[in-house]
């Protein structure tokens, strides 16, 4: 039949993320968020900026993974998948490795956004403070 099938030790979940950013003057216009994948890992994704929709090339992101966890001694892998500008992205992910995989966001416009992030598959949340999600960002209730 050909069927592409795969089978997961992490549950299968979704989460919606809101991700406030700053005028580029004001300080505080990008972050890094990223979730926790295992090698062969799903993600599908889809997320959209709102605030300054009239500017699209005034928003770069930078979809990337890193290896985690890092030996001793060593640097971590870091795999590009797409660095751009625009204020939406769709698409899915199977991880190359173990680590940590998402977003780069950065907002140069002069006005405030919001991303707003919907996340399905086969991942964990990093949890606030960590590699990946320093800024503590939560997701919606």
């Amino acid at each position: 039949s050909g069927a592409a099938t795969r089978y997961y030790d992490t549950p299968f979940r979704t989460d919606t993320i809101e991700i406030p950013l700053m005028p580029e003057e004001a300080g505080r216009n990008d972050l890094e968020y990223k979730v926790k994948m295992k090698p062969g890992a799903t993600l599908a994704y889809s997320w959209s900026v709102s605030g300054d929709e009239a500017h699209p090339d005034w928003f770069y992101f930078d979809f990337h993974g890193e290896s985690r966890p890092v030996p001793e001694g060593q640097k971590p892998t870091v795999v590009e998948y797409l660095q751009t500008t625009g204020i939406r992205s769709s698409g899915s992910l199977i991880a190359p490795f173990e680590g940590i995989h998402g977003w780069y966001l950065q907002n140069q416009s002069d006005k405030p956004v919001v991303v707003h992030l919907k996340l399905a598959g086969f991942y964990e949340l990093v949890p606030a403070g960590e590699p990946g999600n320093e800024a503590g960002i939560e997701p919606q209730p």
